[in-house]
């Protein structure tokens, strides 16, 4: 296991090592390697209101694809050298350009007069709204798996049979921008929904940050999922401070970052979502950018539960524009999660323009005395994720999605397929089914966790939709 002072010293040689370096171009990672949650924040501007485009363009780009609904201006940050305005710029919706502004998304920022204070600030307000309906649990967001149950242990109904607002999300940001030297920026998002509770800090101390502090309100709940600062050096450079999501795995929270509504069961069981604490990205070259940083341990906002210290680091690296391979990994003390360490590599390949292949293996191991089948928490888990997508037309995406995870000994399967829907550039429709299997997980008795966890991963097939607008 590695202990916080490990986890400490590899943080501080990472950061070292990427300050250390000579900012000469503007660190973005290159157009394929943006599957890693590495430039995170790309994932959900305004120009990546189709997440659909990925399959097109590039899945591997954690669905985004290569282009990520920005085109060939994707350089810095999905938009190229036209992403002052979040992504937007001035010659992509914001400003200017009429012909590039009629192929953009509509952004909330058009609200705001061109020679506003706002965007003289370079300061965006964006978001989104989700809404979705599934008809039973699917072992991640919707039914929580075992968290959510009936007096007699069975899954609680509060989540599905039902439509539901997933997510109401906004956010207010000021990219850093490194281009002319040192620059500052910063973020802050919140959301309200049935998922809000996984965006929450429920790795904190009950009653700190936005956990257990009276923002619940059933199974519909508040989130501030990230606060943060950041700095760019130059334009290899960009350290942020503060509260954000994580740079581990290959899925994330906000849904236009993936293809599929739901979410794998084991990035939902098995990463973390949030961290507090400090991370920087280097960009070495066209090939290799690099990832390090530290945190206050696994799922926290501003707290430090049981002395949780963190490490955080990995890198991508892209073989061509087509291929490209990622590695992430956490090491030290998780918080909540007792210590020990997670470590992960992706790999994206686009085989023509039509198909796009993605591979994830991902292992955890720690000390926490809990296990799946009867707590509903991991201590030792191993796992593989396969997705392919292809391209039907420019407004219609196939994906498939197989999953194999094994936790604390048992074995749970899920297979999900279904399309993306584009009817314009700010809405995407997503139907899907989901199978889920786990044959050796036990019936156990019916007022225990163990029979929830049966129920929700044994045979059940789950059909979901969901439609997510941009703005």
């Amino acid at each position: 296991m590695w202990s916080s002072k490990e986890a400490m010293a590899i943080a501080i040689a990472g950061l070292l090592a990427v300050s250390s370096a000579n900012a000469e171009e503007a660190f973005r990672l290159p157009p394929p390697v943006r599957q890693t949650a590495y430039e995170y924040d790309s994932y959900y501007r305004q120009e990546s209101a189709s997440p659909s485009d990925a399959p097109a363009d590039a899945a591997g780009s954690n669905s985004c694809g290569e282009k990520n609904g920005c085109g060939e201006k994707e350089e810095k940050n999905g938009c190229g050298k036209e992403e002052e305005e979040n992504g937007c710029g001035e010659e992509n919706g914001c400003d200017g350009d009429d012909a590039a502004a009629a192929d953009a998304p509509w952004s909330m920022m058009e609200l705001f007069p061109k020679d506003g204070w706002f965007k003289k600030k370079r300061i965006v307000i964006g978001g989104w709204t989700e809404v979705g309906y599934q008809n039973k649990p699917d072992g991640a967001f919707t039914g929580n798996g075992p968290f959510l149950t009936e007096p007699n242990g069975t899954p609680a109904n509060g989540e599905w049979l039902r439509p539901n607002l997933n997510q109401q999300y906004l956010y207010v940001e000021r990219v850093a921008d490194g281009t002319t030297g040192t620059d500052w920026g910063f973020r802050a998002d919140i959301m309200y929904g049935v998922d809000g509770n996984e965006g929450q800090s429920f790795g904190n101390t009950p009653g700190r940050w936005d956990f257990l502090n009276g923002w619940d309100h059933g199974v519909y709940n508040w989130a501030m999922p990230q606060l943060y600062g950041q700095v760019a050096l130059g334009e290899k450079l960009s350290i942020k401070v503060g509260h954000f999501y994580t740079p581990t795995g290959y899925e994330v929270v906000p849904p236009q970052g993936n293809f599929f509504f739901s979410r794998q069961i084991m990035w939902y069981n098995a990463e973390p979502f949030t961290h507090t604490g400090a991370l920087a990205n280097y960009k070495v070259n066209d090939k290799l950018t690099l990832v390090g940083g530290w945190v206050l341990g696994w799922d926290t906002g501003f707290d430090r539960l049981r002395g949780g210290s963190m490490a955080l680091a990995g890198f991508a690296y892209n073989f061509s524009e087509k291929a490209v391979l990622t590695y992430f990994g956490a090491y030290g003390n998780f918080g909540w999660r007792g210590d020990g360490q997670l470590t992960g590599f992706i790999f994206s390949n686009k085989w023509t323009d039509k198909w796009t292949t993605v591979h994830q293996f991902d292992v955890l191991s720690t000390n926490n005395p809990t296990t799946f089948r009867t707590d509903g928490i991991a201590n030792n888990s191993v796992g593989m994720e396969n997705y392919v997508f292809y391209e039907i037309t420019k407004k219609l995406f196939a994906g498939v999605r197989v999953e194999w995870w094994k936790a604390d000994g048992t074995s749970y399967n899920t297979l999900t397929y279904g399309v993306n829907i584009k009817p314009s550039k700010n809405v995407l429709i997503r139907p899907e089914i989901r199978h889920l299997w786990a044959p050796g997980a036990p019936a156990g008795a019916p007022d225990t966790i163990t029979r929830n966890i049966s129920n929700v991963y044994g045979n059940s097939t789950v059909v979901g939709i969901d439609t997510v607008i941009l703005y």
